[in-house]
């Protein structure tokens, strides 16, 4: 019989064919086969792949209770003895694999590089996560607690304990760090559970490296690395963070963005003063501040400081093709985030994000709460953060925000304004530069020497998205940069995660997945 198909093949290395319609399935099928010689067209795991997935099946209610136990531990940066105790509970779960722990120790938290040498090993292969994660606070949560993890069906407390061995893969785990960062390190054991439960081992050997203080800016980080760079010498690197493309595909990344960001604080009276009084008597450094970021962005959203794209590394025509083939998801997330437009309603978000960001992420003058003070503030403050991409410094971003300050006439100092500057000058903007943050990092998504990387993930089911630029940063250049070692990014949660705010989760679907890759990755060809 005859039916009206459509078929487009866009991935596997053969090009995009869309078959022809009204054409026999089997002729159609016959078709893409030529067009696509020597190319798997349907999902081929692998032996070990499917034995471990076998495997994860009799196992995951341990899986995931062994992750709650990670996620039950504190975990910001800034509290050393917290960060202690994941560090210790994390040695002990690499040991128990069989793993060789080295604890180096930094002046913020320790990094751990965890060895497992393997006989007859095709090469060596790095994998990169974090253990620490953002501040919370409690009582923004309404499942779970940040460090009291919780499985939820839906809005219904799922009662893990008193289950049977599988779960719903739509199950979620509620947790700060469930996604990022530790729902990945789980995975990755329990791959290496997997196989060595089906009587396999990996094929390459491994060196696991486990950050600290990636969300405070990784500070001590890339020194930690220079110094014991033999240590993790490997033929590929893998930065194992951030959520999957939104259209749920697995997903590959080769490059990250810069962080730079200041503090700007605009003056007004040496004291809060009366409003009535003196509300048409003294600068409102509220209302100068909103002009003055205001002036940064016209109401298109172009950033209009002098020069802010200058330098920009434009895409090439292979990551313009890969960005083509990802599908297109602004609609989506426009649902998901209840916006009527996009910023940019011309240009897709993976566009957007090989494009330097401005953002206004905290403001605070006065209070607005119930019993505020009628009062014009002294000062008011914003922090300002800007995402870098490839072509761009934090030093000289910074500069051309600073330029742009003094070009709307305020006078520019990096400490707290005495009274004699203040009377001199009537317009004054403290800007100070925010610490930490990361280098913009960018590998190619043609180097041969991380295919073997894309080619394990798409031998699952053929299914990925390739990612020239995620909208993050995190130390990337760490590996592709300081250690020149072949690079490439791994992205396995969920994109509706929401890392970094209250309610962090981890679908359970996403976390078997994550076992079969790293499966096939532990097991994959040279």
């Amino acid at each position: 019989m005859f039916r009206e198909i459509l078929l487009t093949f866009r991935h596997g290395g053969c090009g995009s064919y869309t078959a022809p319609v009204h054409t026999p399935t089997r002729l159609a099928t016959a078709a893409l086969v030529a067009v696509c010689a020597g190319a798997a067209l349907t999902a081929a795991p692998s032996a070990a792949v499917l034995n471990v997935r076998a495997w994860r099946e009799t196992r995951e209610r341990q899986i995931v209770g062994e992750l709650m136990r990670l996620v039950a531990l504190p975990n910001i940066a800034s509290n050393r003895a917290d960060i202690a105790r994941n560090a210790d509970l994390l040695t002990t779960m690499f040991e128990a694999r069989n793993f060789n722990v080295m604890r180096v120790e930094t002046p913020g938290s320790p990094v751990l590089i965890a060895r497992r040498d393997i006989a007859n090993a095709r090469g060596t292969l790095l994998f990169y996560f974090h253990y620490d994660g953002q501040p919370s606070d409690p009582k923004a949560w309404t499942r779970g607690g940040p460090f009291a993890p919780v499985v939820m069906s839906g809005p219904n407390l799922f009662p893990l304990e008193t289950t049977s061995t599988t779960l719903n893969p739509e199950l979620r785990v509620y947790g700060r760090s469930t996604s990022d960062d530790k729902g990945p390190i789980v995975a990755l054991l329990a791959a290496v559970d997997g196989l060595a439960a089906t009587k396999a081992s990996p094929a390459w050997n491994l060196r696991i490296v486990l950050d600290g203080e990636e969300e405070a800016g990784s500070p001590n980080f890339g020194a930690a690395m220079k110094q014991h760079a033999a240590d993790v010498r490997a033929d590929i690197a893998v930065v194992v963070d951030s959520p999957r493309h939104p259209s749920g595909l697995p997903t590959v990344f080769y490059g990250s963005r810069g962080t730079s960001g200041a503090v700007i604080t605009v003056y007004g009276a040496v004291t809060d003063l009366h409003s009535g009084n003196y509300g048409n008597f003294t600068t409102d450094p509220t209302m100068a501040l909103a002009k003055l970021l205001a002036s940064m962005k016209d109401d298109n959203g172009n950033v209009r400081i002098k020069n802010f794209t200058d330098g920009v590394v434009p895409l090439t025509p292979a990551e313009h093709r890969a960005i083509g083939e990802l599908p297109n998801v602004d609609a989506k997330l426009l649902e998901q985030f209840g916006l009527m437009q996009a910023e940019h309603p011309d240009s897709r978000i993976e566009l957007q994000h090989n494009h330097p960001t401005l953002s206004i992420t905290g403001i605070e003058s006065g209070a607005v709460s119930a019993g505020a003070r009628s009062a014009i503030p002294g000062s008011a403050s914003a922090r300002v953060e800007m995402r870098l991409v490839k072509g761009l410094d934090a030093q000289t971003q910074f500069d051309r925000l600073v330029a742009h300050i003094r070009e709307q006439g305020f006078h520019v100092t990096d400490t707290e304004p005495d009274r004699q500057t203040r009377r001199a000058h009537r317009r004054i903007a403290r800007v100070t530069r925010t610490g930490g943050g990361f280098p913009v990092a960018k590998a190619s998504l043609e180097d041969p020497r991380t295919a073997p990387v894309v080619s394990a993930i798409r031998s699952l089911d053929q299914r990925l998205a390739q990612m020239p630029t995620i909208g993050g940063s995190l130390p990337f250049a760490t590996f592709s940069e300081t250690l020149a070692l072949p690079t490439i990014g791994l992205a396995i949660v969920n994109f509706d995660n929401n890392q970094h705010g209250p309610d962090e989760n981890l679908r359970l679907g996403n976390l078997w997945d994550g076992i079969d890759i790293f499966a096939a990755l532990l097991t994959m060809s040279r």
